[in-house]
């Protein structure tokens, strides 16, 4: 998670990495922030992994009122709190009037350039009016184009349809950054004094063109649409997932769709078929919901979360109301939130109360793929060495045993053909990365990785080199052993030194790193 999506080209690996810079870049008054704002950069509050969910929540404020309904307060800086300013004179105050507040939780961006290119039609032909659960879109103007509307997706309300329009509204709202989709400045407490021109002195809007063209919010908008989706390991087939759809919680957590095949998509984000696990509609959520309302989305309506990516994300719920114990606690407190009084989900989350502990923890495991990385075998968020014996261990190429999604050894079967064999096993060597990746010490043709998961060689050490090829270093006199005839040998090539075998750590000079390495080898190897 965090990696680009497959099959940029190096024009768009290099928009990317731009558009990450700045989006990790902490801006200062200069460059447009504030006069309030409630972060300096996009990557302080989407940082797990950067461009994903966090766990910061900011303050959403309003006004229910008994026959005007829900008021924004925009009039006195509402409805969004920032929560920090460049002159504490000119910082932002909870009006005394706001008797709605609640805190909304960082979403991630991962996987939304495949999110923004699922064709509208294709979620408005999910809508339902009922009864039991319903589900209705949110269609919204974009902040690039109000003339044209589109199907929302992004953020708690679905109240944002492109990224672009995201990235143009947080920079104005969490940083105080005006654009050219958001031009004017945020006024801290609104009809209240102080008044704005007391508060801002850089003139808007605060974001333009770079070298190249780009603004900011195209810069940043470039990161989150090239991020790629999240895995899910296994992709699918696990029990789980089975009786999740049958307690009904796949009625709102879609399971899958193709992106739009139109010709304007990058092709890296067209016709593929993804699995967010959300429909990006609009639900009742009755008093589970935030109780705002904002652009069209009702008091008790909430956007259908995506779960991709759901392995990793703590703490859960909109306002984070959820963070406490393991993973397996988390989706059941998660889940019992889900039967609040006038909610939706209330059947599914009964019917899921009503399964056996065993169909449960089928469900969480399930749950649990979605944001695994492949070959994870040990389940500590990163593939490495240490997961090499698990891989090891599954390793079957004959395919007499077969693995079914539900075995623990299917996390290394990626083709899902039920065994774990040579291909698998070069899979994971990628997973690795470099050297592992090309590492093929005796020259045989065969990756180091594969040799050992295969059980073709012997790895005593779990360094990932065959033992028949491991070199120990120090021991110049191949005799077994790092002796004193060794520590000589470093003495007298002490100093600068080009490509000498004496010079261990290869920064050219022989030295005390390199004495140290001797000693901390000393002794028979």
């Amino acid at each position: 998670m965090g990696d680009p999506i497959s099959g940029l080209d190096a024009a768009y690996t290099a928009r990317f990495e731009a558009g990450a810079q700045l989006y990790n870049t902490s801006l200062i008054a200069e460059d447009g922030l504030g006069p309030i704002f409630n972060k300096q950069s996009c990557a302080n509050c989407h940082n797990n992994p950067v461009g994903g969910h966090g766990s910061q929540t900011v303050i959403r404020f309003g006004m229910e009122d008994k026959e005007e309904g829900f008021i924004e307060l925009e009039e006195y800086g509402g409805s969004l709190l920032q929560v920090s300013g460049i002159d504490l004179a000119c910082a932002e105050e909870l009006p005394p009037m706001a008797n709605i507040v609640a805190n909304r939780l960082t979403i991630g961006m991962l996987g939304f350039g495949l999110v923004e290119a699922i064709p509208d039609a294709d979620l408005l032909a999910l809508e339902s009016s009922g009864p039991g659960v319903s589900g209705r879109a949110n269609i919204v103007a974009l902040l690039e184009d109000p003339t044209t509307t589109r199907v929302g997706r992004f953020g708690w309300k679905s109240q944002l349809a492109t990224i672009l329009s995201f990235s143009g509204d947080a920079a104005r709202e969490e940083m105080g950054m005006t654009n050219r989709l958001v031009p004017t400045e945020n006024d801290p407490n609104g009809i209240l004094p102080p008044a704005i021109s007391e508060c801002d002195t850089v003139p808007d809007p605060e974001d333009g063109p770079d070298a190249e063209g780009f603004h900011f919010i195209d810069r940043v908008t470039d990161f989150q649409r090239f991020l790629a989706a999240p895995p899910q390991t296994p992709r699918s087939g696990m029990r789980g997932e089975q009786l999740f759809n049958q307690v009904g919680c796949a009625q709102c957590h879609n399971a899958s769709f193709t992106t739009s095949n139109d010709p304007s998509l990058e092709p890296f984000l067209r016709n593929q078929v993804i699995r967010p696990y959300s429909n990006f509609l609009l639900h009742n959520m009755g008093l589970a919901s935030d109780f705002i309302a904002q652009a069209g989305a009702g008091q008790y309506e909430m956007r259908t979360p995506p779960l991709w990516g759901l392995r990793t994300r703590r703490p859960m719920w909109h306002d984070g109301r959820i963070s406490e114990g393991t993973f397996a606690d988390l989706i059941n407190d998660a889940i019992a939130e889900h039967n609040a009084l006038l909610s939706e989900g209330v059947a599914s989350a009964q019917a899921y109360d009503a399964l056996s502990a065993e169909d449960k923890a089928d469900v969480i495991a399930f749950l649990g793929s979605l944001g695994r990385a492949e070959f994870d075998m040990n389940g500590d968020e990163s593939v490495d060495l240490f997961d090499l014996p698990s891989v090891t261990g599954c390793f079957n190429g004959d395919g007499t045993d077969q693995y079914d999604a539900d075995s623990p050894c299917a996390v290394a079967d990626i083709d899902q053909d039920g065994d774990v064999d040579e291909t698998d096993a070069a899979w994971f060597a990628q997973a690795l990365g470099v050297p592992f990746d090309t590492s093929d010490c005796d020259g045989d043709g065969v990756l180091d990785i594969v040799a050992i998961a295969s059980g073709n060689a012997s790895d005593g050490d779990g360094d990932g080199v065959p033992d028949a090829c491991s070199v120990c270093p120090g021991d110049f006199d191949g005799d077994g052993a790092v002796t004193f005839p060794d520590l000589v040998r470093v003495l007298s090539a002490w100093g600068v030194c080009a490509a000498c075998p004496e010079d261990l750590d290869d920064n050219g000079v022989v030295g005390f790193s390199d004495l140290v390495l001797i000693l901390s080898v000393w002794g028979g190897c």
